[in-house]
């Protein structure tokens, strides 16, 4: 779940959308604020990469609140540093503090906001390094509202009215000279749902150390990636994001996400994974995906020794719409698959696309629809028998693992 406010133009015109905690349950943002910020910072950041960028924002800006740890490094910015604002709040770490995580960001290739100033001398160190000011009505006196839009004025930002209420209140911003606003009378803010799975915390911690090593090989973490689905998805799902610059390619395998991600990206992920501490898909679901895909990888073998290095990848995707209860389509939207496999997930297009439709089959109890791939049954039983062994293994080892 994640909120979110769109933020106007002077035309009315959806100009980019700001992102807000939104729970299931538990605390409200304004309850949590006090001491689970870096938290709920972390958590708009992995659910928005879970429901996917483009399906929240679209081609708009998306503006995030900066907690402390963001400024210090120590929560990390997944989002695409091309269409991301940083909003930075005086209350949140003070300017001369604020000042390094600021730069770092900017040099990363982020855009800063200055948020709810209601006193210029408060933002006075930070001006420089910001591309807008968000200025909050209710909190700022009226009568002062004029020169501090001046002073804001005199450096080259440009400046949002928050807590727009009234069309007196977007009169009054527009003679000023504002270029954008936000509040109620535009739009409320709203909860953007998504369905999401979030990955065991023994892969999380294992990927951790090998990310801690820079000479580690990348067949290691291919290796725990793999025996995850729940990685390998969100694996994808930031590879779709696209490096700082807004760059997009394609992968076959987890191999080449993990390499378009980059170790960076890698580091930053796991450590948010670690940070929002998320729960974990059952064992019988993990089963189902993991034997899938192993399946997927035999019985490739099986019809060529030089087997499609993407039949692994392919099977365990073609599960998500049984473990996410929603279509496949929308699973693989936002992906950054091929359109290759994409086809043969999709439309069970070519050699890939048959026999990944022969395996779902056979695992679903519909062996006598599994006739597309040319496998025989002695074929398909002895691959699932094989597979169901090496899954059961694999989610056993993970759940002993947790529960030492």
């Amino acid at each position: 779940m994640v909120g979110r406010q769109s933020i106007f133009d002077r035309k009315r015109t959806i100009f980019g959308y700001e992102l807000l905690f939104r729970a299931l349950n538990g605390p409200t943002a304004a309850q949590a604020a006090g001491t689970l910020g870096d938290q709920m910072t972390a958590d708009v950041m992995f659910n928005s990469v879970s429901i996917g960028i483009d399906r929240l924002v679209g081609d708009k800006k998306l503006f995030c609140n900066a907690s402390r740890g963001v400024l210090t490094g120590v929560v990390p910015v997944l989002l695409p540093p091309d269409r991301t604002v940083v909003e930075v709040l005086e209350a949140v770490v003070p300017p001369a503090e604020a000042l390094p995580g600021c730069r770092r960001l900017r040099d990363e290739g982020f855009t800063l906001a200055l948020d709810n100033v209601s006193d210029f001398a408060n933002v006075e160190r930070l001006i420089e390094l910001a591309s807008y000011v968000k200025i909050d009505l209710r909190a700022t006196d009226a009568a002062e509202l004029p020169g501090l839009v001046e002073q804001c004025h005199r450096f080259d930002v440009a400046l949002i009215a928050e807590k727009v209420e009234t069309e007196d209140d977007f009169s009054r911003c527009e003679e000023m000279g504002f270029d954008y606003f936000q509040g109620y009378l535009l739009a409320q803010p709203c909860r953007i749902p998504g369905r999401a799975l979030d990955p065991g915390r023994v892969s999380q911690l294992r990927m951790a150390a090998h990310l801690l090593d820079g000479e580690c090989p990348i067949s290691e973490l291919e290796d725990i990636v793999r025996r995850d689905p729940v990685m390998t998805l969100q694996l994808l799902q930031l590879a779709s994001i696209g490096a700082a610059g807004g760059m997009r390619r394609t992968v076959r395998t987890v191999r080449e996400a993990l390499v378009l991600v980059g170790w960076r990206r890698l580091q930053s992920w796991v450590s948010l994974l670690l940070i929002c501490g998320k729960g974990q898909a059952s064992e019988e679901e993990l089963t189902t995906a993991l034997m899938r895909a192993r399946m997927c990888e035999l019985a490739a073998r099986a019809i060529d020794p030089s087997p499609l290095e993407s039949a692994f990848t392919a099977g365990m995707l073609s599960a998500f719409d049984v473990l996410l209860q929603i279509p496949l389509e929308e699973v693989l939207r936002d992906l950054p698959l091929d359109d290759d496999l994409r086809g043969a997930l999709l439309e069970k297009e070519g050699s890939l696309g048959r026999l990944v439709a022969d395996v779902a089959d056979y695992q679903l109890g519909r062996a006598e629809e599994a006739t597309r791939s040319g496998l025989d049954d002695a074929v398909l039983s002895s691959t699932a028998l094989e597979a169901l062994v090496w899954s059961v293994e694999m989610t056993s080892a993970v759940a002993a693992s947790a529960v030492g």
